[in-house]
């Protein structure tokens, strides 16, 4: 390797050292390992070194093609310690800053959406189904109207028509009418019978 190729190499593996250490300290922050599985915090705990192992190796094979020296580790070492001793507690209140303000613009995005859409969503909603069952209500009374109406009428024609109907006829209906009530009486008396007498035969 050229002398810039090397120089590269040791600044981008310093960087590294100092993403490594924003990486975990924000890897830190969202996982809470003491209410979290220790079978989850496990396996993220892998995947998170796999993947930052897989990032530093090509940063460096774009540097130098890969290659890999050990002065290339201690720069790596060195970059991860400034990072906790100079920049760590100015990145913790950043990031920090930096999630409650997305809390806060997520909390005013749902108010806003919430003022905007779903409320009168919910007020058109409403007040739909009032107008419906005001409609419902309407119609009900209108066909009870008609219908005593229609009731009515058909009731004064009938006595209009009875009151011309002779009186023989008037006479053989009545006794039709008598033979009727007759019948039902004796239907509902068999009836009342043959329940009585299944009644004994149970007891």
């Amino acid at each position: 390797m050229s002398l810039n190729v090397q120089f590269y190499s040791m600044v981008a593996m310093v960087g590294m050292g100092a993403y490594l250490g924003m990486a975990l300290d924000t890897y830190h922050r969202f996982l809470y390992r003491g209410k979290s599985n220790k079978y989850l915090v496990f396996g993220t705990d892998i995947l998170f070194w796999i993947f930052q192992s897989l990032l530093v190796f090509y940063v460096l094979y774009l540097v130098n093609e890969g290659a890999l020296r050990f002065y290339l580790l201690l720069a790596l070492l060195c970059g991860f310690a400034a990072y906790q001793s100079l920049l760590k507690s100015i990145y913790k209140k950043i990031l920090e800053f930096t999630i409650q303000l997305v809390i806060r613009l997520y909390r005013i995005i749902v108010k806003i959406i919430n003022v905007l859409i779903v409320i009168p969503i919910k007020w058109l909603i409403q007040l739909v189904i009032v107008i419906l069952l005001f409609i419902y209500g309407v119609l009900i009374r209108l066909i009870h109207l008609l219908y005593n109406v229609v009731l009515s009428i058909l009731m004064f024609f009938v006595r209009v028509c009875w009151f011309f109907v002779p009186k023989q006829v008037k006479n053989y209906l009545g006794r039709f009418k008598g033979i009727l009530e007759k019948s039902k009486n004796i239907f509902l008396t068999t009836i009342k019978k043959a329940k009585n007498l299944l009644d004994r035969r149970k007891k």
